[in-house]
């Protein structure tokens, strides 16, 4: 498995970084293909049946610990499951002046 650095280092000068799901309708085949239902999956993973929901489909973004049980949970990589990202939004506040 990938070990990731919490997103909460950020406030530590660390690193800011996001999961993204890369494929809901291919993640959720393989939720069934392993025996979960949505509502399953969030209880394997202790998180609530609307966060399994919003994580399943796309709708919201986990943090590393349900990255991370997720993957365990279902025997893949997280990079097979979530794309990584920065998540730094430091260029996007930045004003021109005219």
């Amino acid at each position: 498995m990938i070990t990731v650095a919490s997103s909460q280092k950020q406030a530590e000068g660390g690193f800011n970084m996001k999961f993204v799901l890369k494929d809901s309708k291919n993640f959720n085949k393989t939720l069934y293909m392993n025996g979960y239902t949505q509502r399953s999956y969030g209880r394997a993973i202790g998180i609530s049946e609307s966060y399994a929901h919003q994580v399943a489909t796309g709708k919201r973004n986990p943090g590393p610990d349900v990255a991370r049980k997720t993957a365990e949970l279902l025997n893949k990589e997280i990079t097979d499951i979530f794309f990584i990202v920065d998540a730094c939004k430091s260029d996007q506040n930045k004003k021109t002046a005219i």
